[in-house]
């Protein structure tokens, strides 16, 4: 006992020496380890408070509205009606008048700011004295004025009374009409400003913070490496700040985009593999997240014939467009099953529609490089994206809206032949035709052309395998692999299609068909206009490998993806192509042209042997450029889309007014048959035939001279065998004008839910 005794203290303290080293290694590890791992995500979060900094400052000064001053418009979202053209003064101020009813109405105002504050500078002209202005926010009675003869600035107070985050101002006034001047006017407007009312959004500002360290969290779980991870954060919030300093009235709210945005950049890091790669992968995804903020978005009235089959679903009434009429009027089964999931569960179409477009675009930007690494390399991919996130095509029906089903057909067409050449590629043929035969079955869902490209992917399996001098196995297992699940797909709708409708093929085959050579003239027109702005004569670059080696390229990739390209091209010309600006039909092609375009460029520059660093930085310059002016090429496109969007909206409003004061079995007459449908839920006579059985079998003469999809029509049956109760003047013209209704119709004036005035045939008789 004593000898422990003795040594206790000199025992304990060797002990607490070794506890305190062990503590000590401990604090140091942890503390190496913290710094290891944080010391890259220091700089994600200051540059996350920065950018909740300039969000904040952001939301508290929204971009002042200007809808009319000398004429221009700072938003494309900004619509006038009631107004005519811009006067200049003799003296050198601009100015317009008003008719009796003037509206303007800006789409997403309330997405920006959540009030206004609206400045009107007018006066009073009428010759006996100023006459009173009602003053209708949202369609709502606000304020009754007697103007003055003298210009005085007006202010109105405008909350969220609008749908959709929608404003509408309107004003009504008695109108006089000269005597040298026969338009009916109503008061002389100089300028019209929205001032937005707004203070820091600090909501706001956390979820762009929450996002972008959930967005570094996640690539770093994806095992990225802290550089890595880091880069694309940053990039990630100069993409973020971008969208604040560009935000206006859009067609999505600003927190939708950051996530589709974010969401766009965390796809990048997970499917490129180095860091070049993925920050410039993931600029062309922040340039789709932007698209309908950078230029003016749109929906077509096309897309609006499918939600109506889809609504009529959800109701009860079947897959129709009008209740108890059963004609097949859209061509895209899955995506009018899509729209009618989301109507089922109280969803808002038209927000649908932006923001799947923006997935969509973002999706085949990263299915284009993914596939263009694995057939051509990674570090040739990024221009294969690169062409196709430039494509403005790509972009009017995807991330800048249309809500039609282009994206999710160009998508499934992307990913079945993918799948189906990534088994080519590493011969695994097996699980991948499976997978492929499925999406190719969607694909046939989601637009006819689907069977077509199926169709020739069989053929090009069967050449191949006669080539491998394996018939019998071709006919065992490959061509039974690829069709099954096709057909497990495509012949129960055939077989419910049939017994539906009574016909395999839909009714806008037979509207939109049956020309000569003239349908094909057109076809080739509109094939040349879009080998330009794909392009042009470096569309060429494609016959290079052939050339080279055509032996080689046609056992390689290239023959499938040629063949591909190649027969659709032809199917397009046959058809007479689409009187969609973009070409549309095209659009699902455009990853095969930038992929083939790629190689033929890849196959150049690996023959050089001489100056490739010199022939790389150039033709690294010349992409971006390109890319560039790629992306400029929307300008003349724009006035068509702005005036397509802005029609959508007027046939809403009529479709309200319809669905406000009439009864059920009243119908309406209708050019555009889509929103007019959707918002009235009664029953429309499609004018062009689209929906009507009747017209779209009519044989017309010097079919495919004029405009694809609005050749083929019947005035006589519409007015005596239809007889609808309703007809908009807008589209009088169809009928020879307003002689051919004066003794059925009586033409009245009605305002809709935004104070618009319309003007209605009515059936007296």
């Amino acid at each position: 006992m004593r000898y422990f005794r003795q040594y206790d203290p000199p025992e304990s303290s060797k002990s607490q020496r070794i506890l305190t080293h062990i503590r000590r290694k401990i604090y140091t590890d942890i503390l190496s380890w913290i710094w290891i791992h944080t010391r890259y995500f220091l700089p994600v979060l200051c540059i996350s408070a920065i950018v909740a900094g300039i969000v904040l400052i952001g939301s508290s000064r929204p971009p002042t509205i200007v809808p009319m001053i000398n004429g221009s418009f700072l938003s494309d979202l900004v619509f006038l009606d009631g107004f005519y053209g811009l006067e200049r003064h003799p003296s050198g101020w601009s100015y317009r008048w008003t008719s009796g009813n003037a509206l303007i109405q800006l789409r997403g105002a309330f997405f920006a700011a959540p009030a206004y504050r609206a400045d009107i500078r007018l006066r009073a002209e009428h010759p006996v004295k100023p006459q009173p202005i009602t003053w209708l926010v949202g369609g709502h009675h606000v304020a009754t004025t007697i103007p003055e003869e003298r210009f005085r600035v007006y202010h109105l107070l405008i909350g969220t009374e609008s749908e959709r985050g929608e404003l509408w101002l309107a004003l009504n006034t008695p109108t006089f009409t000269p005597s040298d001047n026969p338009r009916p006017l109503g008061v002389v407007i100089t300028d019209v400003v929205f001032h937005p009312l707004s203070r820091p959004d600090l909501l706001r500002a956390v979820i762009v913070v929450t996002g972008l360290l959930v967005l570094w969290i996640s690539l770093r779980i994806a095992r990225l490496h802290q550089r890595d991870a880091t880069a694309l954060t940053v990039l990630a919030s100069i993409g973020v700040a971008t969208l604040t300093i560009l935000y206006r009235p859009a067609a999505l709210p600003f927190e939708t985009l950051v996530v589709l945005l974010l969401t766009g950049v965390l796809m990048t890091g997970l499917i490129a593999y180095e860091l070049s790669a993925r920050l410039g992968l993931a600029t062309i995804t922040i340039i789709c997240s932007l698209a309908g903020v950078i230029w003016p978005s749109w929906l077509a009235d096309d897309a609006f014939i499918s939600f109506r089959y889809a609504q009529n679903l959800v109701q009860g009434h079947g897959l129709v467009y009008n209740i108890g009429e059963r004609v097949e009027g859209y061509t895209n089964f899955l995506w009018t099953i899509i729209a009618a999931g989301v109507l089922s569960i109280g969803g808002d179409i038209v927000l649908w529609c932006h923001t799947i477009g923006v997935i969509l675009a973002i999706t085949i930007v990263v299915g284009t490089y993914r596939l263009a690494s694995v057939l051509i390399g990674s570090s040739w991919a990024l221009v294969s994206a690169l062409i196709v996130g430039t494509s403005q095509s790509v972009l009017l029906y995807t991330a800048r809206g249309s809500g039609m089903e282009t994206g999710l057909f160009s998508m499934l067409l992307l990913s079945g032949c993918g799948v189906f050449l990534t088994g080519e590629r590493l011969d695994r043929r097996g699980f991948w035709l499976l997978g492929a035969g499925f999406i190719f079955g969607l694909t046939a869902l989601t637009r006819p052309e689907g069977l077509f490209v199926f169709a020739i992917t069989v053929g090009y399996v069967f050449l191949k395998s006669l080539a491998r001098a394996s018939k019998e196995r071709f006919l065992h297992r490959e061509i039974l692999m690829l069709i099954a699940p096709f057909l497990t797909l495509v012949v129960p709708f055939f077989l419910w299609r049939l017994s539906y409708y009574g016909d395999f093929l839909p009714n806008t085959f037979y509207a939109k068909t049956g020309g000569s050579l003239s349908q094909i003239h057109r076809g080739l027109i509109y094939a040349s206009e879009f080998a330009i702005t794909i392009g042009g004569p470096l569309l060429l670059v494609i016959a290079v490998p052939w050339i080279w080696n055509w032996r080689a390229a046609l056992r390689s990739w290239r023959s499938y993806i040629f063949l591909l390209t190649l027969s659709y091209t032809v199917y397009i010309i046959a058809v007479g192509g689409d009187h969609f600006r973009g070409e549309r039909f095209f659009v699902p092609l455009i990853p095969w042209f930038a992929i083939l375009t790629t190689d033929g460029i890849a196959f150049l520059h690996s023959r050089l042997h001489t100056a490739q660093r010199f022939v790389s930085l150039l033709l690294f310059v010349v992409l971006i450029a390109g890319g560039m002016m790629a992306l400029m090429r929307t300008t003349p496109l724009d006035k068509t889309i702005r005036g397509l969007d802005e029609s959508i909206w007027i046939w809403r409003e009529i479709g309200w007014w319809i669905a406000d004061h009439t009864s059920q079995d009243a119908s309406i007459a209708a050019a555009g048959a889509g929103a007019i449908a959707f918002y009235s839920q009664r029953t429309v006579i499609d004018m062009f035939g689209l929906t009507d059985p009747h017209i779209g079998r009519l044989s017309v003469p010097n079919m495919g001279q004029g405009v694809a999809g609005h050749e083929k029509r019947d005035p006589e049956y519409i007015l005596f065998q239809r007889r609808p109760t309703y007809i908009p003047r807008i589209w009088d013209d169809y009928f020879g004008g307003e002689a051919a209704l004066t003794s059925n119709y009586r033409l009245i004036t009605v305002t809709s839910r935004t104070g618009r005035a319309l003007q209605l045939w009515e059936r007296v008789r």
